[in-house]
């Protein structure tokens, strides 16, 4: 069975409600120490005991892979990521470069191996290749990405490498990640990686420059419910600002933000600061220390709601102008880019 297609393996575990996985290695943690198999919403599909030897064994049933992960109860070790299907699957060793290595079976060795060779071309970045630009090194990456892609377009792993890599090369193109999209397996096509991709694409392109803003709402630090609307509309220009305090690079900009406010206040500049920080304590200090003044909001005090997937913000920080008439336009004003643009629009 470990020779067949993809799709043909997929069929015969459809009409035989399941086959039988193993997994064995060494996972570090004290022996004792339970340790649990999480599917990637964290769902506990089996659990075990760390064997004296450091050793873990669990053994199962699976109709579907699906990228999974080993974890204890708190989820504070490193986590070991791979393909849960049918097999002897084998955690073989814990490598700082790319965590637990894991083999054994079709997609967890296609994983290895792919792993490996991000490896190498992440060591070629850092350390230069005789005779290759950086550009020629990308191409390279890139090229291996697509590669990747095309050999297996109707399996998890294809939808994991499309997800993790070649997405955020088109992410900004909505009609590339639906053509891609296009071109998954019918099963493949409904996993939620790759909805997430799809949802992102969409998200990127309703965020873009020109576009109407989408409206949400947050609780401050007294606890009270602040919709983004409540600040926008005639006269007024409001920057929508995403960043956290453990961001070095956004606790960077704070100067530039009170400056800008200082200064621009008076004239209709509003700042709406989310913050994706979970220390909400940590929030209110700084807020109240760096005299943030104008309106803080937490993520975490939205009730589950995630603002960030609204508006496709996969890194802080991360803002967003927006006109009197509700349109956005520009983003990611940094430093004193922030101060021109209002000088621009508010003279």
């Amino acid at each position: 069975m470990k020779n067949l297609p993809t799709a043909a393996l997929a069929a015969l575990l459809c009409s035989c409600g399941g086959a039988n996985y193993t997994i064995t290695g060494r996972y570090e943690l004290p022996p004792g120490d339970s340790v649990y198999l999480l599917a990637s919403d964290n769902t506990v599909l089996a659990a075990g005991v760390v064997n004296a030897d450091t050793t873990v064994s669990l053994q199962g049933t699976v109709t579907t892979p699906d990228l999974v992960f080993l974890a204890n109860a708190k989820r504070t070790n490193h986590p070991a990521w791979f393909f849960l299907e049918p097999g002897k699957i084998r955690i073989e060793k814990y490598d700082p470069a790319f965590g637990y290595v894991v083999c054994g079976t079709p997609l967890n060795d296609r994983k290895k191996a792919f792993d490996e060779a991000m490896y190498a071309f992440g060591d070629k970045l850092r350390k230069g290749s005789p005779g290759q630009s950086l550009q020629a090194i990308l191409a390279e990456m890139n090229a291996l990405y697509t590669q990747t892609v095309d050999a297996n377009l109707d399996n998890v792993f294809g939808a994991w490498v499309f997800n993790s890599y070649e997405f955020q090369n088109i992410k900004d193109n909505p009609e590339k990640v639906k053509a891609r999209l296009a071109q998954f397996t019918p099963g493949i096509q409904a996993h939620p990686m790759l909805k997430k991709s799809q949802d992102a694409s969409q998200a990127t392109a309703r965020s873009a420059v020109g576009q109407p803003y989408t409206d949400f709402s947050c609780k401050n630090t007294a606890g009270e419910t602040i919709a983004l609307s409540s600040l926008t509309g005639p006269g007024r220009w409001v920057l929508l600002d995403f960043w956290a305090t453990w961001c070095t690079p956004c606790m960077n900009e704070v100067p530039h933000l009170k400056k800008a406010y200082e200064t621009f206040h008076a004239k209709g500049f509003e700042i709406y600061g989310v913050s994706l920080d979970t220390d909400l304590t940590r929030w209110e200090n700084t807020i109240g220390e760096q005299d943030m003044n104008w309106i803080n909001v937490a993520q975490k005090k939205g009730g589950g709601f995630d603002p960030t997937a609204l508006y496709a913000v996969s890194s802080i920080p991360a803002n967003f102008l927006i006109s009197p008439e509700g349109k956005i336009v520009a983003k990611n004003l940094r430093g004193e880019h922030l101060e021109e643009k209002l000088a621009e629009v508010l003279k």
